[in-house]
């Protein structure tokens, strides 16, 4: 299904008339005006290159180049200035961890700048026709049904990669619920249970809100939320590092605010309101 779709919407960037070429265009001429990482032209040299790799290695490739990026700051997607808020698919150098999930893993799996355009409407908007989101200015509709609003849901719907929790760790179901998910209807690794060699370069690490602290039990039962962050996965002297978004710091590693790294374990270790993870992975070209 997730091939089709992504088949479907590049079709839909090349002149398709199937799939509402002009939607997907207008999306495409407003991104290359965008907040941008780099220029298009760079961009596309960048993709260009790395064609023939793995899709998760170039999920990889972009988290570093995220992180090694002056000027970005950490805005909240629907907060004012956001991606959200904003109804913006490219807006680089303002990220909250879903923006940098999304431009990372979009920009692995294109062939050149107007292709990740096309990759973001199939995936972010998953099923929705271009002309049902995107507006005659090129600016998308977060609010529209197709857009997957929860994290658990990204992670079924296969367009973030195969969901890998099972190989990572001791997995077990997860035994409250929300509000949303019923109780054991989705595995998790438990912290202490991870095995972090098991980690490969370019994983999508989601984190499992605990319901035994209080705010993110709060968060399960009020907004049925399972996943509370997720970050990106880069295999740096033999050890699995987290790339992410970070709104706030932690002591001895980064002040936040920004895309930072940490050793995956010692965010974990540190960052109480998590469980554990689910992992989700790209295997061979996507």
């Amino acid at each position: 299904m997730a091939t089709a779709l992504l088949a479907t919407a590049a079709g839909a960037g090349s002149g398709c008339a199937a799939t509402a070429p002009g939607a997907v265009a207008r999306a495409q001429v407003r991104a290359e005006a965008a907040d941008r990482l780099m220029p298009a032209a760079a961009e596309d040299s960048l993709l260009a290159v790395q064609q023939g790799l793995p899709t998760a290695e170039r999920v990889g490739l972009w988290a570093r180049r995220f992180l090694a990026a002056d000027g970005i700051r950490y805005v909240f997607g629907p907060n004012a200035d956001g991606y959200v808020a904003e109804r913006e698919i490219v807006r680089d150098h303002r990220q909250d961890c879903i923006s940098l999930l999304y431009r990372c893993t979009e920009l692995a799996r294109a062939r050149d700048h107007r292709d990740a355009i096309a990759v973001a409407l199939a995936t972010r908007f998953a099923g929705a026709e271009p002309d049902s989101v995107v507006d005659a200015s090129g600016r998308v509709d977060y609010d529209d049904p197709s857009h997957l609003d929860y994290s658990l849901d990204m992670i079924r719907s296969g367009h973030w990669g195969t969901d890998v929790t099972a190989q990572v760790g001791a997995a077990e179901p997860d035994t409250v619920g929300t509000s949303r998910y019923p109780a054991r209807s989705f595995l998790l690794v438990p912290k202490a249970k991870l095995d972090p060699a098991m980690l490969r370069e370019g994983d999508m690490c989601w984190f499992v809100l605990d319901p035994n602290v209080a705010s993110a039990r709060k968060l399960r039962d009020t907004y049925g939320l399972v996943i509370g962050h997720v970050g990106l996965v880069i295999v740096q002297d033999g050890r699995p590092w987290l790339v992410h978004a970070a709104v706030s710091g932690l002591s001895g590693w980064y002040e936040g605010g920004t895309v930072v790294k940490v050793p995956l374990v010692e965010y974990l270790g540190r960052v109480e309101r998590f469980a554990g993870v689910k992992v989700t992975r790209f295997e061979g070209g996507g």
